[in-house]
Order: structure tokens, then C-alpha cells, then sequence
């Protein structure tokens, strides 16, 4: 495989941005293409075999742009699609939430008692993080919550307002009353609220950002393959949508840290 060829990632919306701005600093020498299925926002509160379809979509067209990996940036596509896409494409898919076990292997065993899991409908109700979870420790107890107003209120630019503090009082309150030693932001929209999070949450639970955990995680897979790009001639950033959301580009430049962004639309 030549390793020059991108890297492909996708999500439901404008979330997966944190995962590609996390690969773009730990990656500097890759290339990107990544999708933003922004017709279809939010995946969470979609059938299992919606989010199937619009994945295996976007997975179609990532291949016809010869990426040498894909990485699902949608904790919801991650839950309810990898496995058929893993059976039916032959490069690499990476989920993000496989990771979260390589990030608990970093704390020493009895220092962890009780994990809390916030994401949506969907990926809650997978306990795809369940199962790492208790491969790490069985013993661990674990608190989820569905959070399904986090998505459209971080879409909206409602992230950082009143209203967002209301609605994660609403739904955090649970992990403070229960002492929860550590929080998986389970939607990668989530880490765009992270200071609103923090501000509800008491300050000793520790914040697991799945963007970074991913990132750190697909770094070592593509060291590990052989797969990295070793020269740093034209590598690229590519950002298309499915529906042109008069926001997107504006929370892209945020989160990116760049006014020089190209993002096209596409049909699909």
C-alpha cells in the first residue's frame, strides 16, 4: 500500500472534527478526507439500520478515494456499524471507542471504581463501552446516561450557553451524586462542550476524551503497520459535506483553528 494515500474519516456531523484536529497534531506528515453527514445529523436518535446504510455509504465513497484506513469519528456509527463494514471493506476501519482500553491500561488496577458513560440513545443502549470496559476490569461498576440534547445544542452553537449548563445539570448530576472517578465523553460532538461539562461536574472526575484517545490510538496502529507517511510533501486536508449547513464552516474554523478551509458538499 502506498503510504502517501489519506486517511479517511467520517461522522454524522460537525462532532468528528475534534477526532481529525487531534490526528491532525499527532499526524502532521498525513493526509485527510473527511465526510460530514450533515444531511443526516444526529445519528444518534436513528434505526440501527439507518446509520448502517448512511456508514456504508460514506465508507463506499471514502474507498473510491483510495484512503489506506477509515476511522468511524461517530461513537453511534462506531456501536451499530463497524462489524458489517469491517466484513465488507478490506483496509483498515477504526472505531472510537476500541480505544478506550488502551487509556485505561495507563491507570494502575484499584486506582478506578466507578466509570460514568455519557453518549447517545444508540451507542448507550450498544454498552459497546460496557464490554471494554470490563475486559479492562469486570469488576468496575459502571453509570450511562443518554444524553440526546447534547448533539443538536453543540450543532446549534448552543454549547457554551445557559442553556447547555440547564441541560447538563439535568443529565450530569447522576455522576457527581455517584462518585464516578472517571467520565467517557462517549460522542465525539461532546468534547466541543467539555468547559460547559466541567463546570456541572465535581472537579475530582476525570474527563476521557474519546477524539484524543482515538487519535493516540490510530497513531500507534499505523507505526505499528508500517502504514505512516514518511515524507511531508503534499500532505492535505479535505472536508466535505452532505448538506452545506451555513454552520459548519464556522464551527470547522473553531475547532480546526483555521480560516483557510475548503469544504464541499457532496451528494450521496
Amino acid at each position: 500500500m502506498n503510504n502517501s494515500l489519506p486517511i479517511g474519516i467520517f461522522d454524522s456531523g460537525l462532532g468528528g472534527l475534534t477526532v481529525l484536529k487531534e490526528l491532525q497534531h499527532l499526524l502532521p506528515n498525513e493526509s485527510f478526507i473527511y465526510v460530514g453527514d450533515t444531511a443526516h445529523v444526529p445519528y444518534g436518535n436513528k434505526s440501527k439500520d439507518a446509520v448502517i446504510r448512511y456508514s456504508n455509504k460514506i465508507t463506499s465513497f471514502l474507498a473510491s478515494h483510495n484512503v489506506k484506513l477509515i476511522v468511524i469519528a461517530c461513537n453511534t456509527a462506531s456501536s451499530v456499524a463497524k462489524n458489517q463494514l469491517q466484513e465488507k471493506f478490506k483496509f483498515p476501519i477504526i472505531d472510537v471507542i476500541t480505544p478506550l482500553y488502551d487509556h485505561l491500561c495507563r491507570y494502575e488496577k484499584n486506582t478506578i471504581n466507578k466509570v460514568g458513560i455519557i453518549g447517545t440513545y444508540n451507542t448507550i443502549n450498544s454498552q459497546s463501552y460496557n464490554k471494554i470496559i470490563y475486559k479492562y476490569d469486570k469488576n468496575l461498576k459502571i453509570i450511562s446516561k443518554a444524553c440526546p440534547l447534547f448533539v443538536p445544542i453543540i450543532e446549534e452553537g448552543f454549547h457554551n450557553h445557559n442553556i447547555a449548563r440547564s441541560v447538563c445539570q439535568e443529565y450530569l448530576s447522576d455522576f457527581n451524586s455517584e462518585k464516578v472517578d472517571l467520565l467517557v465523553l462517549g460522542c465525539t460532538h461532546y468534547p466541543i462542550m467539555t468547559d460547559t461539562i466541567k463546570q456541572v461536574l465535581i472537579n475530582n472526575i476525570s474527563i476521557v476524551d474519546s477524539a484524543l484517545t482515538t487519535a493516540e490510538y490510530v497513531k500507534k496502529f499505523i507505526i505499528k503497520n508500517q502504514l505512516d507517511n514518511q515524507t511531508t510533501t503534499h500532505n492535505s486536508t479535505q472536508i466535505l459535506v452532505t448538506d452545506k449547513a451555513p454552520q459548519f464552516k464556522e464551527f470547522a474554523q473553531k475547532i480546526l483553528l483555521s480560516n483557510q478551509l475548503n469544504i464541499k458538499a457532496i451528494n450521496l
